[in-house]
Order: structure tokens, then sequence, then C-alpha cells
């Protein structure tokens, strides 16, 4: 008689899909969504209802994933609050994010925005007393640096007008997506028999709520129009929103801290590659430096929030998908 091994066998197998594979291919699908975005703005619909249709679209995606997988689908009534609330500020992210990529471009919006570390590391002490280490504080320092640089100061680029208020939004699109992930965070612990999967459904959909009522007060495009831009719509809510950061909500706690962090850098990098090639938007040198300063910061910041830089270990902190995406 054989003697069974210690643990089970659905443990000791590889995975069928290699983690870094999945998580590289994510990366990859989320650094396209500032480029969807500005091709839909170029079919006449307004930032706030691509904001809309990405949203339903990839709340529509998830549910149906989620099912798919049997996860549980309801959301008890004690978190439905804290789900409205992450709705809305995911709204707020998506609000600033969009249009600051049609004022500033589709990479210098998502360098922006990527200064989100160290927004949610700043909240996580304020709120939650997560106070990081040391060496993020010299990694934040550089940044704000950076990001000086990246706006333009040093490169005679007059920062005022559209271009001013762009880098004011994208810099807010940051802000923003740490009160989101502040709160997805919280809604996690308190239900943590919620996949995380589930809880980005119903984050979307929030948002998609809010989305749509902030449509009702302004006059943009709300229906798209062109095949084209249902096209862009279906890849940032079924492609982005579903399937890209599905793939990386499932893979990111599957590695290191630092790999995890390495590898997401490849949104801002691969955006500003993307902007670059399709749309002629070009940095100047010192901008360049800048911009490799910060995502260098960026990196650095990770490594300094310690456990929190990991993403989520476990059911009680999920893998929210970022506003930039």
């Amino acid at each position: 008689m054989t003697k069974r091994s210690a643990h089970p066998s659905h443990l000791s197998r590889p995975p069928r899909f290699p983690t870094l594979t999945m998580l590289l291919i994510g990366a990859f699908c989320i650094s396209w969504a500032p480029i969807f975005v500005k091709i839909a703005g170029r079919q006449e619909l307004g930032p706030t209802s691509i904001a809309f249709w990405r949203l339903l679209i990839g709340a529509i995606t998830l549910f149906a994933a989620a099912a798919a997988m049997r996860r549980p689908l309801r959301l008890p009534p004690r978190a439905t609050a804290l789900a409205l609330l992450g709705g809305v500020i995911f709204m707020a992210d998506l609000f600033l994010w969009h249009r600051s990529i049609k004022l500033v471009g589709a990479g210098l919006a998502t360098i922006f925005a990527a200064t989100q570390v160290f927004n949610t590391a700043g909240l996580n002490w304020l709120f939650l007393g997560e106070r990081p280490r040391g060496r993020f504080f010299v990694a934040a320092a550089a940044g704000l640096v950076g990001v000086a640089l990246v706006a333009g100061v040093g490169s005679g680029i007059a920062i005022a007008g559209d271009y001013g208020r762009g880098v004011a939004m994208g810099l807010g699109t940051g802000l923003c997506y740490g009160g989101y992930l502040l709160s997805t965070r919280q809604l996690g612990r308190h239900e943590p028999r919620l996949s995380p999967i589930t809880i980005v459904a119903w984050l979307s959909l929030g948002g998609a709520v809010a989305s749509g009522l902030v449509c009702l007060a302004e006059h943009d495009a709300f229906m798209p129009r062109t095949p084209l831009a249902w096209w862009m719509l279906v890849a940032l809510g079924a492609g982005i929103q579903g399937g890209g950061w599905w793939a990386i909500a499932t893979a990111l706690p599957r590695v290191s801290g630092a790999t995890g962090g390495l590898v997401l850098l490849l949104q801002p990098v691969l955006a500003t590659v993307w902007g670059w090639l399709l749309f002629g938007e070009r940095l100047t040198p010192i901008q360049m430096a800048g911009a490799a300063l910060t995502l260098g910061a960026i990196y650095a910041g990770t490594l300094g929030l310690g456990s929190l830089a990991r993403g989520p270990q476990r059911p009680s902190q999920p893998m929210p998908p970022p506003s930039r995406s």
C-alpha cells in the first residue's frame, strides 16, 4: 500500500498557466486602456460616457465570470454603503483620468495617475494608522521631483491653461484612486468571504451608476454612434476592466511584492510608448528623465510599503482594478 502524500494533490501540481506570464499579459492588456479611451473620445463620446459604458460592460463581464467560477454574487447589506462609496470614488477617478488623457496625452496622464502609490500609503497611514517604512518617504520625495520634471519644469513648458488642468487632473486621479483602494480594502476586511472578482464587479456596477447620473447633467454625446466606438468600449469593459484585471488579480497574490510592483510599472511605460507610436506624443529629454525617476520612485515606494505593497495575500485584501486601466 502506497503512502499518501501529506499535501493535497491540487496543491502539489504546478499551475496550468505560469503565474508571471499571466501577470505580464494582464499588465500588457491594461496598458492599452488610455489608448482606447483616446480613440473612443475621437468618436464623439464624452469622457464620462466612456467611463459609464466601460464600467457597465466590465461589471457584466465580471459578474458572468464570477458566476462561471461559482463565486458568491450577493453583497451583504452592511457592505452596500461601502461598495457605493467605492463606486463613487472610482467614478471620480475615471472622470479626472479620462479628461487628463484628452488634455496631456495617454502616456503623461498614466504616469501622473500612477502616483496613487504615495496617496494610498498616506491614506492608510491617516485612517488605519499603518505607517510606511522609512525608505518610502525617500521614494516619495524622489517621486515629487520626478513628477515636477514630467510636468514640464525645466523644459520650458508652460504649466497653464488646458495643459495645466490636465496635469492637475492626472494627479487628482492618483488621489482618488488612493481613496478607492482604501474603500475596497476595507470592504474586503469586513466581508472576507467575498472573492476579489465579486467585490470588483459590485464596485464597477456602483461606478457605472454614478457615472450614469453624472452623464444626465452633462451635454456630451452618450450613445456610441460608430462601430469603432463600440469596439473601444467593449475592449475597455470586457478586455481590460474584466479580462486584464482578472488576470492581474489572480496572479498578483502569488508573486512577491517586488515582482508585482515591477511588472505593473509596465502599464505607464507601455502606455507612453503606444501614445508616441500612435499619436505622436513625445516627451522632452527632461520629461523622459523625470518619467524614469518617477517610475523608479513608485517601484521603490511599493517596497517601502512592506506587506501592503504585495497586494491581496488573503481574501480580506482584494485586488481592485486600477482606475487608469
